[in-house]
């Protein structure tokens, strides 16, 4: 982080972090439990979060946030992209320290070393891409931490009870994967605010393929998550989907 964005995130004057660091730091572990790592001089100077614990839950659908951050861009990433991407900000102070192992089970995917290089270049595109600050440790290059950049956080946020309906319905319908189920149910919600829509306007903005928006939809409807139907102007012209969401959706799992 910058000087601005830490002194943003912990109340802290610029002059007193930059004139009394030691001491900031020490407050801040103190109240936060977390310690600021200041790497460079000046103003290229930037700031580390390291967290002492984050009180992770064992699995990102076991976590008590009553919220997660999403924001657009990040539905048109690829499926497992966009789990790794949910994966972080469903911890807390949406950082992840631990080791690939660790980041793995905490999604609930099987510790494989395939699977530890795909996350490894997974989380690479997002530091490239500016989505999150990714540091190796330099001890031990097993370990890491991720923590998403603060201009991401705030465009649109999801309960993490619709992380939890996706998955069951995932293992209901014995589908290998939730996070379509997801992307369609948050593509819909979007969509909505400006029905009717169109299903090449949902495959946009979710980065699906037709058939899987039709074979997740399908679900959802079943699973009375939504009701969808076709409007016309005239008796010829189909302008789209007309949908008509569930407020009481997570009662019905």
């Amino acid at each position: 982080m910058t000087l601005e964005e830490v002194c943003e995130k912990y109340e802290v004057a610029e002059s007193t972090m930059k004139n009394n660091f030691p001491r900031v730091q020490k407050a801040i572990l103190k109240k936060y439990n977390v310690k600021i790592i200041k790497e460079g001089r000046g103003t290229a100077a930037r700031y580390i979060e390291e967290y002492e614990t984050d009180n992770r839950a064992d699995t990102m659908y076991d976590e008590l946030k009553d919220e997660i951050i999403i924001n657009n861009e990040s539905l048109k990433m690829m499926n497992w992209d966009f789990m790794v991407f949910l994966a972080i900000v469903t911890t807390p102070m949406l950082v992840f320290r631990g080791s690939y192992e660790d980041f793995l089970r905490y999604v609930d995917c099987p510790v494989t070393k395939a699977n530890i290089q795909e996350l490894k270049k997974t989380l690479r595109s997002f530091a490239q891409r500016d989505l999150v600050n990714y540091v190796i440790d330099r001890t031990n290059i097993n370990y890491f931490i991720v923590a998403l950049y603060k201009q991401v956080e705030d465009d649109m946020k999801i309960g993490i009870e619709m992380v939890r309906t996706c998955k069951q319905l995932a293992v209901k319908y014995k589908k290998r994967s939730w996070v379509p189920l997801l992307k369609v149910w948050l593509g819909v919600q979007l969509l909505a605010e400006t029905q009717p829509y169109t299903l090449k306007e949902l495959a946009a903005i979710t980065g699906l393929s037709e058939y899987q928006i039709k074979d997740s939809s399908k679900i959802l409807r079943e699973s009375e998550i939504f009701k969808t139907s076709r409007a016309y102007a005239g008796y010829q012209q189909c302008l789209g989907t007309k949908v008509d969401m569930n407020n009481k959706a997570f009662y019905l799992i």
